[in-house]
């Protein structure tokens, strides 16, 4: 057997404490010499702050069961709670986590991990290897409905041998499989909690003390925590702060120690004293995403006259100040799989060969459609009203529906949209950016896009472990793709957090903002 053992590596933090005491004489005033007056009592000194990190999220949770609920605004939660066998480095690197290592059989078709030993859940069970099988058999349940079902559809069964040991039985190579495990929707949770949305119980850094919906949620530091030295912090306070103006005045007064903010706000705050501005390239993209199932979307040529409609620049310029990079179906983070956006023939806006394609798709006079979008994120916002303008170009009328972040995360996952603005992030795995979203059995393809000849090449990819073929097969995946056009791909933002001084250790990167708060503390 052909061993491949990734060697686990744990962060370790020594903590030397240093006590001092000290002395001194006593003296005697001379008889002859006045006593000198008595000095003023010097001022108590201020208390220590509580080691608590406050950070402003932009929206509420809507859930917190990591296997069913996909929000941005949930995983950034449960992400903090829960951990899954790998995670991301930021490099774009999988690592060990619960697992300490993994082994490929010489045919592909087994996969082995070896799990961390000891690891306690939060009521203080220890997790072993059938909480792992249990958390799989979950996921790929139909009757989860998790959105990261399709990541693992070549499982065919899962073997326990030991409570150390998991074993995964395979129907053929997947090259991906163990980067998908790096997902924050992959967590290991406990066989015995039934409702992980109102109980949420995992192994990770922190542990759920006390959430009030619409106010804050807060986290607790799990003192029993199998990483040495982390978390760094003795709690995490998330903060709901919807509006943008509203948490710049709170990280401006140093009401939270950390916020997300605009390409604007983070302009007018870098000069700011006591803050720093912190921003990293994004795997993340900005979309419009079709319907390919309703008319008059199901014809490929209203959807390539759309692509040719929309000028992606100006969406890089007028909603992300310059700050962002056109991307195509993988995002500009992941270098090696990411093609270069010239290639695509369709980002150059050509308003006369998108009202060619529509009269040749009998729609010459065009047509009304609604366009939706999230009412809390001001860059879907932004990205739906330049697109709005630029489709008036050729006759398309979409009306824009603004609508509240569960009702948004509701539409997207209903299959039941016309044109919908949003936001993906690319992973650590072409696979995600690729079959995840858009094979016809991919767990969060929403669009209804059906193409034999694109799954037969995604999948021939997954099975591929030579990284040469695998990128010629991603490559021909990304042309069908936006040829295709179920979705436009749009741009690639930088993202930025304003961190208050008195933060030590935030450094935010691809990996996420959960690997940036683990190791981030109060001065």
């Amino acid at each position: 057997m052909k061993k491949n053992w990734v060697s686990a590596f744990l962060l370790t933090l020594s903590v030397a404490l240093t006590a001092c005491g000290g002395g001194g004489q006593s003296t005697t005033q001379p008889a002859d010499k006045p006593a000198e007056p008595a000095k003023e009592a010097a001022a108590p000194a201020a208390p220590a702050r509580e080691n608590v990190l406050i950070v402003a999220a932009d929206q509420d949770p809507v859930g917190l069961d990591p296997h069913k609920v996909p929000a941005a605004s949930s995983a950034r939660i449960y992400g903090l709670i829960y951990d899954g066998l790998t995670k991301m480095d930021p490099e774009f690197n999988v690592i060990p986590n619960l697992a300490t290592k993994w082994e490929f059989s010489e045919d592909g078709k087994m996969l082995t991990f070896l799990l961390q030993p000891g690891v306690k859940f939060h009521n203080g069970r220890e997790m072993t290897s059938e909480d792992v099988k249990y958390s799989f058999e979950r996921i790929l349940n139909p009757d989860t409905g998790s959105t990261v079902k399709s990541f693992f559809a070549s499982i065919e069964a899962i073997e326990t041998p030991d409570a150390n040991t998991v074993v995964f039985k395979l129907a053929n190579p997947d090259s991906a499989i163990v980067a998908n495990t790096s997902s924050a929707q992959v967590a290991i949770v406990p066989k015995e909690v039934a409702d992980l949305n109102t109980e949420a119980v995992g192994t990770g850094p922190f542990m759920m003390e006390k959430m009030e919906s619409g106010q804050y949620v807060q986290l607790k530091k799990n003192p029993n925590y199998f990483k040495e030295g982390l978390p760094k912090a003795d709690g995490v306070k998330f903060t709901i702060m919807k509006d943008e103006a509203q948490r710049t005045a709170a990280i401006r007064s140093g009401k939270i120690d950390i916020a997300s903010v605009n390409a604007d706000t983070a302009m007018l705050l870098e000069k700011t004293p006591a803050l720093k501005i912190e921003s990293y390239q994004s795997a993340e993209y900005g979309y419009l995403g079709i319907n390919t199932a309703k008319k008059p979307f199901d014809n490929p040529k209203v959807r390539q006259a759309i692509s040719y409609a929309v000028n992606r620049d100006e969406i890089v310029q007028t909603v992300w100040k310059g700050q962002a990079e056109l991307t195509g179906p993988i995002s500009p983070a992941q270098k090696s799989w990411a093609l270069d956006t010239s290639s695509f023939a369709s980002y150059k806006q050509d308003v006369t060969k998108a009202k060619e394609l529509l009269k040749e798709a009998g729609l010459a006079d065009g047509f009304k459609t609604t366009l939706y979008t999230a009412s809390t994120y001001p860059d879907m916002i932004e990205s739906a009203q330049v697109i709005q303008q630029q489709l008036k170009a050729i006759g398309i009328d979409a009306q824009i529906n603004q609508l509240e972040w569960a009702a948004y995360i509701e539409m997207w996952k209903s299959k039941d949209t016309d044109l919908l603005v949003g936001r993906n992030t690319s992973g650590t795995d072409p696979d995600r950016s690729m079959r995840f979203f858009f094979s016809t059995t991919g767990s969060a393809n929403v669009w209804n896009y059906t193409n034999p000849a694109y799954d037969q090449v995604v999948q021939k990819a997954l099975e591929t472990t030579d990284p040469a073929g695998r990128k010629e097969l991603y490559n021909q995946a990304q042309q069908m793709l936006v040829e295709d056009a179920p979705n436009l791909f749009l741009a690639s933002p930088k993202n930025f957090y304003a961190v208050s001084e008195q933060v030590d250790g935030f450094v935010p990167t691809a990996a996420g903002e959960a690997f940036a708060i683990v190791r981030a503390s109060i001065k």
